[in-house]
C-alpha cells in the first residue's frame, strides 16, 4: 500500500481530535491536568473581576450605620494573551523512504508530532509555576567552558538534548536581555551540568554570559519587560509587604490590599514540611476568603516530608488493605478538611503552593496547545526546503479569579 500524506493527515486527526492534545500526553503534567480548561479567549483581552471588600454601611448606631455606607470594592485584571509555538519536521528524504508502507509514515508524523506536543507542554508545565519572565535555572559556574554548573535549586526538568538556550541577567523584567544563543549537546541531571559544542561565553555561545546570570528557553525571554510567556502561580501567589510591594499585573494594582490580590508568600525555613503546611493553611483560612484544598510541591520535597511522617498525615487506601501508596493518595488535614498533596516534577524544588485550585484555570483561544489549522491543512512544505512542518500554537494564559486564598510556602523543606 503507497503511503501518502492524506492517511498520515487522517491519522493524526484521529490523534489530536480538533486539533488538541490526547488525555494520554496530559496525563504527563500534573497540575496541568488538574487545572480548568477554558478555550473561548476571544478578543483582544479578558476583564476578569474580583471583589476584595463588602459593603461598609455598619454600625451600632442607625444613623452611623447610614453615614457608613461605601459599596463593595470592586476591581478587575485586565488579562492578555501570549503566544507559544512547537514546530515538527520531518525531511522528504525519511518521508519518501517510508512510501512503501503506510504504517512507517503514519509512525513517522505521529513520534514527530507527539515529540512537538510533549515539549509545549512542558513549556506550560514549567510556566505555569512561574511569573511570566520564563526564566529556567541559574549558572553557577563554568561560563567560560563548554560545560556549565547551575544552582543547588534548579529543576532539571526544565532542560532537554538540543534546547536552544538563551540567558539573562537577572530575574524579573529589569533584567538584561544576552545576545546569542547556544545548544545543549549533554545533560548531567543529578549534577546539575549542562554541555554545549562550543564555550558558552562568547564567539558562537552567549555574548557577555556571566556565572550570575541565567538560562531561558531562546525566545522566551522578557520581550522589553514584558512577559512572552504565560504568567503563573509565582506572581498570583506573590504576596508582600508594606516594605515589599506587590505591584501591578495584569493593570491592576494589588498594593491596596495585598494579601487579598496577591495572596501570602512565607518562608519555611526550619519548619518540618507537613507543620508548614498546617501553619500555612490556619495563615490562609484566617482571612475568611476561601480555603485550599490543594498542595503542590516537587516529587523530590514531597518525597522528604513523607520520610518525616507525623500523625497529621493520612494515607487513603483505596481498593483495600493490599493497595499501595503513591503521591497522589497523600493528604494532609488542614484548616477546612483534607488537603490533597499533588507531588509535580515541574514545580519548583524547595517551594510549595496551597491552592484553592478551581481559583485557577488554563483560558485559551482554542486549545493550548493545538495544532494550527485554520486553513485545515495540518502540514505545510516549506519552500526553501526538502521538508514536511506541522505547528503547535498556544494563544492564552493563566487566569486567577480570586487570588487571595493562596499561600506560596517559601524555602520549603530547607
Amino acid at each position: 500500500m503507497t503511503a501518502t500524506l492524506a492517511g498520515s493527515h487522517a491519522a493524526l486527526k484521529t490523534l489530536y481530535p480538533k486539533g488538541a492534545m490526547p488525555k494520554s500526553i496530559q496525563e504527563m503534567f500534573i497540575l496541568l491536568k488538574r487545572m480548568k480548561k477554558e478555550t473561548n479567549f476571544v478578543g483582544e483581552l479578558a476583564y476578569v473581576p474580583l471583589q476584595n471588600a463588602n459593603s461598609q454601611g455598619s454600625s451600632a448606631v442607625f444613623t452611623s450605620a447610614q453615614g457608613n455606607v461605601f459599596q463593595g470594592n470592586y476591581v478587575r485584571f485586565a488579562l492578555t494573551r501570549v503566544k507559544h509555538y512547537g514546530i515538527a519536521r520531518v525531511d522528504g528524504e525519511a518521508a519518501e523512504a517510508a512510501v512503501e508502507d503506510e504504517g512507517a509514515m503514519v509512525d513517522l508524523w505521529e513520534n514527530e508530532t507527539k515529540g512537538a506536543a510533549v515539549t509545549e507542554m512542558s513549556c506550560l508545565a514549567t510556566y505555569v509555576y512561574g511569573n511570566g519572565d520564563g526564566v529556567l535555572g541559574a549558572l553557577l559556574s563554568g561560563n567560560n567552558t563548554t560545560t556549565v554548573t547551575l544552582a543547588t535549586d534548579t529543576n532539571m526538568n526544565y532542560f532537554e538534548l538540543n534546547m536552544t538556550l538563551g540567558a539573562v541577567s537577572a530575574r524579573g523584567f529589569a533584567s538584561t536581555v544576552r545576545t546569542g544563543t547556544i545548544r545543549v549537546v549533554g545533560i548531567d541531571r543529578v549534577n546539575r551540568t549542562l554541555t554545549f559544542a562550543v564555550v558558552a561565553n562568547g564567539g558562537s555561545g552567549i555574548s557577555g554570559l556571566l556565572n550570575t546570570d541565567f538560562f531561558v528557553r531562546a525566545g522566551d525571554s522578557h520581550n522589553a519587560g514584558s512577559p512572552s510567556v504565560i504568567t503563573g502561580l509565582d506572581e498570583y501567589v506573590r504576596g508582600g509587604s508594606a516594605t515589599d510591594l506587590p505591584g501591578t499585573l495584569f493593570g491592576l494594582n494589588r498594593n491596596s490590599d495585598i494579601t487579598r490580590l496577591a495572596g501570602q508568600a512565607r518562608d519555611y525555613t526550619g519548619w518540618a514540611m507537613e507543620d508548614a503546611v498546617v501553619d500555612a493553611s490556619a495563615a490562609q483560612g484566617f482571612q475568611g476568603i476561601g480555603y485550599a484544598n490543594v498542595l503542590v510541591a516537587n516529587n523530590t520535597d514531597i518525597a522528604n516530608m513523607k520520610k518525616s511522617l507525623s500523625p497529621k498525615i493520612i494515607y487513603n487506601r483505596p481498593g483495600g488493605a493490599e493497595a499501595k501508596y503513591g503521591f497522589s493518595s497523600l493528604t494532609i488535614e488542614g484548616e477546612n478538611g483534607p488537603i490533597e498533596v499533588l507531588a509535580d516534577p515541574f514545580c519548583p524544588r524547595n517551594k510549595a503552593f496551597l491552592l484553592k485550585l478551581d481559583q485557577f484555570s488554563l483560558f485559551s483561544l482554542k486549545a493550548a496547545p493545538h495544532i494550527a489549522q485554520l486553513d485545515e491543512n495540518r502540514f505545510l512544505r516549506l519552500t526553501d526546503a526538502d521538508t514536511y512542518e506541522i505547528r503547535f500554537a498556544t494563544y492564552g494564559n493563566v487566569k486567577c479569579k480570586n487570588p487571595g486564598p493562596h499561600i506560596k510556602l517559601v524555602n520549603f523543606g530547607l
